[in-house]
């Protein structure tokens, strides 16, 4: 089976040509730049990185579809530890993937019965116990001292590392990402993140610093640092937030209207992020600001609330998004 043709023709079916175009590229490069020169003997590390909030996971998926080609059987895909993330990406998995054995937390019967014949990919959170488990899975089986395994590190920057480094011992979730990777008689470890400094100030001593490194660009309609922090003037979100008389009831109120369109259309995970400073004193003063907003929908909810609600709502046109896009991410 063609694993990358099959995941590219699903994205192009969706009417994504030019999101099918850039995983392609990202796939195809580092497959035959990195994935195909493999030794197969090895331990190897590689970092894959783009811009925040700018389409890592099917920039992933693309990999992993191509490292099935190229024929690696088992992947492990990591998401920080989170049970709704952990969820969310392994459903994205079934929907996406076509042909892999697809194996959530508790499938470990499932992952041992397909004995690899079917390219496997466990979806784990980086939790202590979780990773635990599933090294003793794969030791157990045995299934990995004769192959090479493919694990895929999502926000990689995050507990994946040693943190206790200075202190001259291993965190415990470093450990058990050690007995995984080093149970194996080869692996690929592909870092993945759009904050890669910590990751990229590792020293080789360290086992942890990445062996090749590929950037992917965002597409066309990302807005990214270029738009939030202009060389002139100020950003266009800025002039918005200063035109409204309340701007954080607004961004509350946005927030609010969008997460119900998500939860709406089946959507399970909406967050809103204010950073508005470096200083943890700013962010309380913010935060307390969005408690009291909050509280007034809540105290408001039968009558002024309803109406400024509608208000928001009634704003989320197509032309209204780039504002919704600001205030509100979807992770």
């Amino acid at each position: 089976m063609q694993y990358l043709k099959t995941y590219l023709q699903k994205i192009k079916d969706r009417g994504n040509e030019k999101l099918a175009e850039s995983i392609s590229k990202t796939a195809e490069d580092i497959g035959n730049q990195h994935i195909r020169n493999f030794s197969f003997t090895s331990h190897e590390i590689g970092l894959l990185f783009g811009n925040v909030q700018s389409g890592k996971t099917g920039q992933m998926f693309g990999v992993m579809s191509k490292a099935a080609d190229l024929g690696f059987p088992a992947f492990i895909l990591l998401t920080t530890d989170n049970v709704v993330l952990q969820q969310q990406t392994l459903d994205r998995v079934r929907d996406d993937l076509e042909g892999f054995c697809i194996c959530g937390e508790n499938d470990s019967g499932l992952f041992i019965e397909n004995s690899l014949v079917k390219p496997a990919i466990v979806v784990l959170k980086k939790n202590a116990r979780m990773l635990r488990l599933w090294a003793n899975v794969f030791n157990s089986t045995g299934f990995m001292k004769g192959n090479p395994l493919f694990i895929v590190d999502d926000e990689a920057d995050a507990a994946s590392l040693n943190t206790l480094v200075n202190r001259n011992s291993q965190s415990s979730i470093n450990r058990y990402l050690d007995s995984i990777k080093n149970g194996a008689s080869s692996s690929l470890y592909l870092q993945v993140t759009g904050t890669p400094q910590a990751i990229l100030l590792q020293t080789l001593a360290s086992g942890w610093h990445p062996y090749f490194t590929y950037y992917f660009h965002p597409g066309d309609a990302y807005l990214g640092g270029d738009f939030f922090f202009p060389t002139s003037g100020k950003p266009e979100c800025i002039d918005f937030l200063e035109a409204i008389k309340r701007p954080t009831r607004s961004v509350v109120l946005r927030h609010l209207a969008v997460s119900a369109q998500i939860l709406a259309s089946n959507g399970k995970v909406s967050n809103c992020l204010i950073h508005p400073s470096v200083r943890q004193a700013v962010h309380q003063r913010f935060a307390n600001d969005v408690i009291k907003e909050l509280n007034w929908c809540i105290e408001h909810i039968s009558d002024e609330f309803i109406t400024e609600l509608q208000t928001h709502y009634d704003a989320l046109d197509p032309d209204k998004w780039i504002y919704v896009n600001i205030l509100d991410t979807k992770s």
